[in-house]
């Protein structure tokens, strides 16, 4: 039979409340969709003759932050709302308990004092189910696995981090689905939200897919949304100026609506096993599929030698704080003992706070433009300072001198400025900065043991490539 394209609506976003400073999310199992839509080609039909006994469903649910709990609330809401209708036995979709597995808590603080509980494990102990912390599935069967008809037959894995063995996966009746926060293949790894905000992304969503028994994100995928009729587009746009978390906000519940969407229209089943997301990726993504692996802190470094200013804001966007170095100004015991022994200078780890992009100052523009201080007036000179920055690549450590001009308590620094454009955004307001050792300042005061006023040879030797687009 020919391939059937079906577009079927799914739910808008819906609004994630607090429980104890957890986001979770509150759904109604009945309620139609209305918003969204999901593609999916159908390979094969069958006729109902083909279709498998449903058994009700025992999920292992398997969770760890704010985005599993969304998630997690919505499958419990389906399960109670099920519980007040007459759902015909052949119906599929159909709860019939959740357990939930967990990692174990983390130890934190000033002599590993302060235990920090899951987020899943928060609101699923809220919620009365049954709670199992695990750091590795290696000789561990899901309860009870001495009686059949109650065993777990589906596994549900939602930004968990371990992978499901094999052993788990064909011990399950009908397999596992995972909730991944991208447009599969786009985006593949442990991170796809904060890279969806790194790369500029200007759409994403949320693919449903099944667990693989080899890989990650190797299965097939079964829905993803949102899709806009009017428009005729897949994926949400991301807001202007969206962060990481915002997007995680906005991604949770609609990942949680996809997969009860699955479930209840009974894609896990082995008739639909032909089912898969296919077409070209080009309707789904402009761009090329990208990884996005983990992300450590080695990533929230300010790459000022290769990224202009839009890029270090995405970074700050995606990771929050960011760091640099840069080196401090010599004392005056200091400046004699260097000119009789010498020496490197000393540099400071900093912490950059509340970055976000403005326009080139006029006082910053007249010396860009003059390259250096010679032909600006003095008074202009005066307001522009210099700093050293220290950009670290594996051994080597890249020094680069960089103006900035002061902007009440923040910070202006030009990086990548196109001349041509004097109204673009094309510099970081920086607002706070922890130097390391000391408290956070406003990023004007915490400069004062870096910064170089009215300093004619540090302007004129500015890292020009860095600071202008050339």
């Amino acid at each position: 039979m020919a391939a059937t394209s079906i577009w079927r609506p799914l739910m808008a976003r819906s609004r994630l409340k607090s429980v104890k400073g957890l986001p979770e999310t509150s759904f109604l199992a009945s309620r139609r969709p209305t918003v969204f839509a999901t593609h999916i080609h159908i390979v094969r039909a069958f006729s109902s003759s083909q279709a498998s006994p449903k058994e009700p469903l025992r999920i292992l649910f398997c969770g760890s932050d704010a985005f599993s709990c969304a998630s997690l609330q919505v499958l419990h809401n389906a399960m109670q709302s099920q519980k007040s209708q007459a759902l015909p036995t052949e119906a599929p979709g159909r709860i019939a308990s959740l357990d939930v597995v967990v990692r174990p808590a983390k130890r934190t603080g000033r002599g590993r004092a302060t235990i920090i509980e899951s987020p899943v494990k928060v609101l699923a102990t809220e919620l009365g189910l049954p709670v199992h912390e695990r750091d590795t599935f290696t000789g561990w069967t899901p309860p009870p696995s001495e009686v059949p008809e109650t065993a777990i037959n589906m596994i549900v894995a939602v930004s968990f981090g371990l992978f499901v063995p094999k052993r788990l996966l064909r011990a399950a009746r009908y397999g596992g689905l995972n909730v991944h926060p991208s447009l599969l293949p786009d985006l593949h790894g442990s991170a796809p939200i904060e890279h969806a905000v790194l790369l500029g992304r200007p759409r994403t969503g949320v693919t449903i897919q099944t667990l693989d028994e080899t890989t990650f994100d190797g299965g097939r995928r079964l829905l993803q949304g949102p899709y806009d009729e009017a428009n005729a587009e897949v994926g949400l746009p991301l807001p202007p100026r969206c962060t990481s978390a915002e997007l995680h906000q906005l991604l949770a519940p609609l990942g949680a609506n996809l997969l009860v969407e699955v479930i209840r229209r009974g894609l896990y089943l082995p008739e639909h096993a032909d089912i898969d997301v296919s077409g070209p990726l080009s309707s789904i993504s402009p761009q090329e599929p990208a990884p996005a692996p983990k992300l450590t802190k080695a990533d929230q470094q300010v790459l000022w030698q290769t990224e202009t200013a839009v890029d270090i804001d995405r970074r700050a966007r995606a990771l929050g704080e960011l760091w640099t170095q840069m080196e401090l100004l010599p004392t005056k015991k200091e400046r004699k003992a260097e000119s009789v022994i010498g020496g490197p200078a000393k540099k400071k780890r900093a912490i950059l706070d509340k970055v976000d992009l403005v326009a080139c100052p006029d006082s910053l523009c007249a010396v860009l433009e003059a390259r250096g201080s010679s032909s600006v007036s003095p008074e202009i000179a005066e307001v522009v300072q210099t700093a050293i920055f220290v950009q670290e690549d594996g051994e080597t450590h890249h020094n680069m001198i960089l103006p900035f001009t002061v902007d009440g308590e923040s910070i202006v620094v030009p990086v990548g400025v196109d001349l041509a454009d004097k109204t673009g955004l094309s510099c970081l307001r920086i607002g706070s900065i922890k130097v390391e050792g000391e408290k956070t300042k406003p990023a004007a005061r915490a400069m004062a043991a870096f910064a170089s006023k009215g300093d004619e040879a540090a302007l004129d030797k500015t890292a020009w490539d860095v600071v202008l687009r050339l």
